[in-house]
């Protein structure tokens, strides 16, 4: 060690930077021993001592000298790799992660590298929370703590975790826990010690990783003359080694996956890898069948599967035993060699977003790994997002097209029918939620021995309880949002905090009021198809009853086999599912998510339609599609109908060409959370106020600066909530913005700020 008597600008000796996973956006200079020094390349993972604790980073630079004082530096505590875990195209597109999403570069290495690659552990075991006592003690105990009137506030957090762990079946971690309901793990702590809770250690969700070739090589599909031409212009990029990004914009049912496997298929002759990204890995067990049956290489990377399985699926990839990755958006950082192919399918989604930091999307992520890796990007959908769809005709992406479903496997694109239920509860004498046509078509297919799904996006028995005198909802103490009603609880509860309450008899805003139910969610309309549908089987998807991917595979697998006539569910059921058997598809209130307030929202009523509606007829059986709406003229509706992506996309673009949303503007979203009303605001002001200091000074760099305004939920899980929407000319610009307001971002107990660049979740 050197002498730290006397400090210098330019210490002399091996140095490196290490990037570490803190908010802090910077990296951190360390001093490498003589010993540990053909272990402390760039890339490598190394354990440091950061304040008073030891942390493992990633060394993303060398360098001879350090500006820092000596009695500054410290030493590299240990180097455990022979090679380094991170590859040159990882880490500078991780740096991009953390310019772009406003993070540190080693909060962006983080989402990188699964944890048992990046801390080296040997096993991971899951600490969940669980009660000590039985459920009726902790029901019993939760009413005494919340009618006690000393320590209200202490005593309501016991009484609602006992509730809440009484009441439900999920499975909480400490921290998923104290975050959901709104505080801190100190009131688990102190129940646990009390003798209420008890910490459990678990296994998380097993899973196989290598698929391999289950079922020998599938003959492959005739290609179509649409199918044969796309692939041709995604060979010839691949055969280019150069950075290419196409948009295959395809009907539902056109046969996009068989244009996939192919252009994988060319890639694997030129000796490359490829990445294809699924939205929900739950949800393609049908994609991961189609793909084994074609490739004997194939391994899936997902949160299920155990630490042995990572780190084993981890390090075929990396020494190119395994040529083919799918998974979702985190397999999109895999260790292949020689990257030359990614796929992104249903590029639409929003759940390649990253709801939490660093706030990626995995699409534009996976687009810029491609540009940096000299790889072919393939995005698809039957109802590309309107970004992807702008950048195909401004040049970015090469826009491939597949207009028609295969004659021989299908029977064309089913007829879709606008039922107006204004109309038809005005019929029936009462509000509708099934109309004489669907009831009809369902009936009908069923008699055939056919099968039907039927889509309602909203889960619980009733949506609403509103008080019949005065008409307010009954509301969530803790989040500005109406409680649903569930009958297998008996209890009202808030989706978002878990709060739990016993059916009210009558308003608490006016004391007089009776209350009535109202609205129907999911697991009230599973009952009523049952009733209506008495001798034949319904099943139910949603998250309410969809705890494990065992629980997705076995249901559908049930639907398959015919053991199930009729599925119903959530958004969950609209996509990802190749049912030849089903012909009927109905949708209740279509409308349901145009009333957000959200400038996607008829983009995703559009996209969520449409993609329900390509369930049907996807055999040789032609398909018949119901969608029952308050809003049957809306032009969203009206272009799904005729399953028009053009005529919406010209409407949509419009609106957003004149209100400068994108894909004509960049944004960020700013939001601020607090114990305190007050203190969110004045965070948030603060905020606006850096935000048009820095469009003041640079003249046509930012279009609006929105805010502060309270959030669309104004309340959540016991936080005030703030939000600036800025609209920004491009990247740079973005840049720009975030960093005059990145010295304000706290993230603390009772104040919060974050920033989300490209958001996806408005609310």
């Amino acid at each position: 060690m050197f002498d730290v008597s006397a400090p210098t600008t330019a210490v002399p000796g091996r140095f490196v930077e290490v990037a570490l996973p803190t908010p802090v956006d910077r990296t951190f200079d360390y001093l490498v021993p003589a010993p540990l020094a053909a272990r402390a390349q760039v890339g490598h993972r190394v354990k440091v001592s950061f304040g008073k604790r030891a942390m493992i980073g990633v060394i993303v630079a060398q360098k001879d000298s350090s500006n820092l004082l000596r009695s500054q530096i410290k030493e590299i505590l240990e180097a455990p790799d022979d090679e380094p875990i991170v590859a040159q195209g990882v880490l500078r597109l991780t740096k991009w992660m953390a310019e772009y999403y406003a993070c540190s570069w080693g909060e962006a290495l983080q989402a990188a590298l699964p944890a048992v690659v990046r801390t080296g552990r040997k096993r991971r075991m899951i600490t969940v929370v669980k009660l000590a006592k039985s459920a009726d003690e902790a029901l019993a105990r939760a009413v005494e703590l919340e009618a006690d009137a000393s320590k209200e506030g202490r005593n309501k957090r016991y009484g609602k975790i006992l509730r809440v762990l009484a009441t439900f079946d999920d499975v909480f971690t400490p921290n998923a826990l104290a975050e959901r309901l709104g505080f801190s793990q100190a009131p688990l702590n102190t129940l646990r010690k009390q003798g209420w809770l008890r910490y459990e250690k678990i296994a998380p969700e097993l899973g196989g990783f290598f698929v391999g070739n289950r079922g020998g090589d599938k003959t492959p599909e005739n290609l179509t003359g649409e199918q044969a031409s796309a692939l041709t212009q995604i060979a010839g990029a691949l055969d280019q080694t150069q950075f290419k990004a196409f948009l295959l914009f395809g009907i539902t049912g056109s046969g996009k996956t068989e244009v996939y496997i192919r252009a994988i298929a060319h890639a694997l002759t030129l000796g490359k890898s490829a990445i294809v990204l699924v939205p929900e890995i739950a949800l393609t067990p049908q994609t991961l069948r189609r793909f084994s049956q074609r490739f004997a290489d194939v391994t899936v990377l997902h949160s299920g599967m155990t630490d042995a399985q990572r780190r084993e699926a981890w390090s075929r990839i990396r020494l190119g035993q395994s040529r083919v990755v799918i998974g979702p958006r985190s397999a999109l950082f895999a260790p292949v060699k020689d990257l030359g192919l990614v796929v992104v399918d249903e590029e639409h989604e929003g759940t390649y977003k990253q709801d939490n930091t660093p706030r990626y999307h995995a699409r534009d992520t996976a687009i810029v790994r491609c540009r940096l890796e000299g790889a072919v990007a393939l995005m698809g959908s039957a109802t590309p997002s309107l970004e992807s769809w702008h950048n195909a005709h401004t040049g970015k992406y090469a826009l491939l097209e597949l207009r028609e479903r295969p004659a021989a496997t299908s029977g064309g694109l089913p007829g879709v029918e606008l039922v107006d239920m204004a109309q038809e509860s005005h019929a029936q004498h009462r509000l509708a939620f099934f109309s004489a046509r669907m009831r009809g078509a369902i009936n009908a297919a069923l008699e055939r021995k056919e099968q039907a799904i039927i889509l309602l996006n909203r889960r619980g028995y009733h949506t609403l309880m509103i008080c019949e005198r005065c008409k307010q909802a009954v509301s969530c103490p803790n989040c500005d949002v109406p409680m649903n009603f569930h009958r297998r609880l008996e209890k009202a509860v808030c989706h978002y905090c878990l709060e739990t309450r016993p059916q009210p008899k009558t308003c608490a805003f006016c004391g007089q009021g009776p209350i009535k139910p109202q609205g129907m969610g999911t697991e009230k309309l599973e009952e009523e198809l049952k009733v209506l549908l008495a001798g034949h089987s319904v099943a139910r998807m949603d998250s309410d009853v969809m705890k494990t991917r065992e629980d997705y595979e076995a249901t559908l697998e049930a639907f398959r086999a015919g053991e199930t006539e009729v599925l119903v569910g959530t958004q969950m059921i609209a996509k990802g599912l190749d049912f030849p058997n089903v012909t009927v598809v109905g949708v209740i209130s279509a409308d349901t998510g145009m009333n957000l307030g959200d400038f996607r929202a008829y983009e995703r009523t559009f996209q969520l339609v449409t993609q329900v509606a390509g369930r049907a007829g996807r055999g040789e059986k032609p398909g018949t599609v119901i969608v029952q709406t308050f809003k049957p003229t809306h032009p969203a509706l009206q272009a799904a109908v005729k399953q028009d992506f053009r005529g919406f996309a010209a409407y949509e673009m419009e609106h957003r060409r004149l209100t400068r949303y994108p894909p004509f503007s960049k944004l960020v979203l700013v939001s601020i959370e607090g114990r305190d009303a007050a203190q969110a605001r004045a965070l948030a002001e603060k905020a606006a106020a850096a935000a048009r200091d820095y469009a003041q000074q640079h003249d046509g760099a930012i279009f609006e600066v929105g805010g502060p305004f309270e959030a669309p939920m104004a309340k959540l899980r016991g936080r005030w909530r703030e939000q600036l929407l800025i609209k920004a000319r491009g990247f740079r610009e973005v840049r720009g913005v975030v960093d005059a307001m990145r010295p304000l971002v706290k993230v603390g107990e009772r104040l919060r700020m974050s920033i989300d660049v490209d958001p996806v979740d408005m609310l």
